[in-house]
């Protein structure tokens, strides 16, 4: 618990640079471990001495700290029948949706159901019972600010309070003093065309709500998209396999391909050999990025039949005198 760093160094909120030093050395002095070998409380303080001489003598530190709740600054106090504003922000709530692989090609509108916290009715969000008076914060000395050290002073909202300054001295019976309590919601959610499995759309403020009237928090859907049995997806396209005969892969052909939007066709070039990828394009997935489709990739595969009968047999030994070997050198 940090205490109030003008008090700290015993000087005015309206004290210049050079009292704040002067403070501070004669302070230093009077408490350095070197002076007070054997006093722990005088090596605390003496460490609180250096931290309140460090964000006083510092402009921009000192700023933040006035600004953000620094000296002997409290909040009114406030009717226990209404939340306090300012509170922290609520936490995000994370909730997974099932899609098909259409509606997440297509985009969808869910109807997501979310277990989160909301605004106890009971005592406004406030936590404490209708009447009852305010206590200081004993975390923050009613301050409402506490001070951490990671390389640099940051000043943080008070966890306890949530940086009002005060407590509440007795808890409202229905959320046990939290000032919210759970609920079950049903939200709708705008599913974008184009998701993709682990994609998570952030709806906001429809998440958890914050302590002491703060805002909620957002809510955070994650796409769970299940496979498709033809549709191969990778990135913004789509691959899919046409099987197609010996004549139509010899000869060319135009056969049906399936499509999002349904039935296609597709041109297969004479000569097209199993294997082949072709290529329509804007058939693929919506970007999510920007505008226009990724493509559809078709892999043709020609199929060989089997049990033909005589004739069929002889027509296939003639075209095999005709036609060149591919591959063979002479």
């Amino acid at each position: 618990m940090s205490r109030d760093y003008y008090a700290v160094l015993e000087v005015g909120v309206g004290a210049t640079p050079a009292q704040v030093k002067r403070a501070y050395q004669r302070l230093a002095r009077r408490y350095s471990p070197d002076v007070n070998l054997w006093d722990r409380d005088a090596r605390s303080l003496f460490e609180e001495i250096v931290e309140a001489y460090r964000v006083l003598s510092d402009p921009s530190a000192r700023g933040v700290y006035d600004r953000q709740g620094g000296r002997g600054r409290r909040r009114s106090e406030r009717s226990n029948a209404q939340a306090a504003p300012g509170g922290r922000r609520g936490d995000d709530a994370h909730v997974a949706v099932e899609l098909s692989f259409v509606q997440a090609a297509a985009g969808a509108a869910a109807d997501v159901t979310v277990e989160r916290l909301t605004s106890c009715e009971s005592c406004g969000g406030t936590g404490g019972r209708a009447n009852a008076p305010a206590s200081r914060c004993e975390h923050c000395a009613g301050v409402g600010t506490v001070w951490r050290r990671e390389g640099t002073l940051t000043a943080d909202r008070c966890p306890a309070c949530g940086g009002i300054g005060e407590r509440v001295s007795e808890p409202c019976p229905d959320c046990h003093g939290r000032g919210l309590r759970p609920e079950r919601a049903t939200v709708p959610v705008a599913i974008p065309a184009g998701v993709d499995s682990g994609a998570q759309i952030r709806v906001a403020q429809e998440g958890h709500a914050g302590p002491w009237g703060g805002p909620r928090g957002d809510l955070v859907v994650i796409a769970r998209v299940h496979e498709d049995p033809e549709f191969t997806r990778k990135g913004d396209n789509l691959h899919v396999e046409a099987h197609i005969t010996v004549a139509e892969a010899v000869l060319g052909a135009r056969v049906p391909v399936r499509t999002l939007e349904g039935m296609a066709e597709l041109v297969v070039p004479p000569g097209t050999q199993s294997g082949q990828v072709l290529r329509l394009r804007g058939r693929g997935l919506p970007r999510l990025t920007g505008p226009g489709r990724g493509d559809l990739f078709v892999t043709a595969h020609v199929e060989i039949p089997r049990g033909i009968d005589a004739r069929t047999q002889e027509i296939f030994r003639e075209l095999g005198r005709l036609l060149p070997r591919q591959g063979v050198r002479s």
